[in-house]
């Protein structure tokens, strides 16, 4: 299939903050009042308490870990979609946004990097809420709302992407929070 010439979508350092919480912030106050109409009892600074881990190294260990899985997740779904597989998968350290990022090299059809782009968010942010939601639990609501603000940036990119056309494909920008695009020729 012919393609158009590539175009450049990013999301400058200086506004990621401010477009990620424009796309999460309506989702975790969705959370906190379905939590609060199904749970008010559950609503409590003692309930927050007691969600809060005892010993500070916990909070480190989940964001040390949650950062790894959180890059694993969009690393393992891009790579299934790849040729050449986990070759095509870096991993590393922005410093202009002081955030970690997994970097898929081969370029993906589009449905495929937004899969890729949304797996953190919805594995990590999403689905804890949700349980949250069906069994009362401030933990992982509480882990819900930080893992879907930590996946900010991915749901606001990947918000920019949803109106291309179908059949383009992706490559993720390998210093800038964005991609090329290649959009099919009609």
């Amino acid at each position: 299939m012919p393609y158009k010439e590539k175009r450049e979508i990013i999301i400058p350092a200086r506004q990621v903050s401010s477009k990620a919480l424009r796309m999460v912030g309506p989702m975790v106050a969705t959370y906190l009042l379905a939590y609060a109409l199904l749970w008010p009892d559950n609503l409590t600074l003692d309930a927050f308490r007691q969600a809060m881990p005892d010993n500070p190294l916990w909070i480190l260990a989940i964001l040390a870990g949650g950062i790894i899985l959180h890059e694993g997740l969009h690393g393992i779904t891009w790579a299934l979609f790849c040729k050449k597989g986990f070759r095509s998968i870096h991993f590393g350290f922005m410093t202009k946004l002081l955030a970690p990022y997994c970097h898929c090299t081969e370029p993906l059809k589009l449905n495929r990097y937004i899969a890729g782009g949304l797996m953190p968010g919805i594995i990590m942010g999403i689905l804890p809420a949700i349980y949250a939601l069906a069994e009362g639990s401030m933990g992982w609501l509480l882990l819900g709302i930080f893992f879907t603000f930590a996946a900010g940036g991915d749901f606001a990119m990947m918000g920019l992407l949803r109106k291309l056309p179908p059949g383009s494909l992706v490559r993720d920008h390998p210093s800038e929070l964005g991609c090329f695009v290649y959009e099919p020729l009609q």
